[in-house]
């Protein structure tokens, strides 16, 4: 448990540093929207193989112009009531300069419960990708992000979510991935539950973005206005 609490720690000093770091060396900030879907539940009657899918539409330049889109589905396993194991696929769309980049992943993921710190429920997630840019190259990119959840009730239908994901890229590409520290999203916000199967969170994100081998002024900093629906199935 002491192992647990430091990674909590450590992950949580890490994106408070990144941030300070962005605001004092980065010279690209944008506001965006992202906007999300996310769907899990029971795919038998049992309970033990789980259905998922999240899809994203994430508007950047001001919120102005669609800069990604996300289409994910994904099946797993429960092992126990807390832990999950999945795999999945992924397709992407980013509008970027030189016109629409696509990118396929395959992707597989440990979803698990923590013990609860400050009287708030803690959840993690690992998630390994293996990324293809056929168009750009025939290599594979290899990443893994790792995600902290932390929520707390305040009442009924109301809670406070705070969470943060960080992204290493384990290998270079041809197409232009490089090993090493890729980004980090840090999360804060409400969240209300509309019924049974729906809740929504809509808050604050800061996403910095530092690929290895870029100089602090080539680095990025999103400040995301992020609108989720979840929906549970059980």
């Amino acid at each position: 448990m002491r192992t647990i609490k430091n990674t909590i720690t450590t992950i949580t000093a890490l994106s408070l540093l990144l941030m300070c770091t962005a605001e004092s060396h980065a010279t690209t900030n944008d506001f965006q929207s992202w906007n999300a879907v996310a769907l899990a539940g029971n795919a038998d009657k049992a309970g033990d193989l789980q259905f998922w899918f999240d899809g994203h539409l994430r508007f950047k330049d001001d919120a102005s112009q669609l800069g990604v889109s996300i289409f994910r589905p994904g099946i797993g396993y429960r092992m126990s009531d807390d832990l999950t194991l999945w795999l999945g696929v992924a397709r992407i769309a980013i509008d970027s300069e030189a016109g629409t980049v696509e990118e396929d992943r395959l992707w597989q993921q440990a979803t698990y419960s923590l013990r609860p710190f400050l009287g708030g429920n803690v959840s993690a997630r690992t998630r390994l990708e293996q990324r293809y840019r056929r168009v750009q190259g025939d290599d594979v990119g290899h990443r893994i992000r790792q995600f902290v959840r932390w929520e707390k009730p305040l009442g009924d239908k109301w809670s406070f979510v705070v969470w943060d994901e960080l992204f290493v890229t384990l290998n270079d590409t041809q197409w232009g991935q490089a090993s090493g520290f890729d980004q980090n999203r840090f999360y804060a916000g409400p969240a209300y539950q509309l019924n049974d199967t729906w809740r929504v969170e809509m808050g604050y994100m800061n996403n910095y973005i530092h690929s290895p081998g870029a100089s602090s002024a080539e680095a990025q900093i999103n400040h995301n206005l992020s609108l989720t629906f979840f929906g549970s199935w059980f």
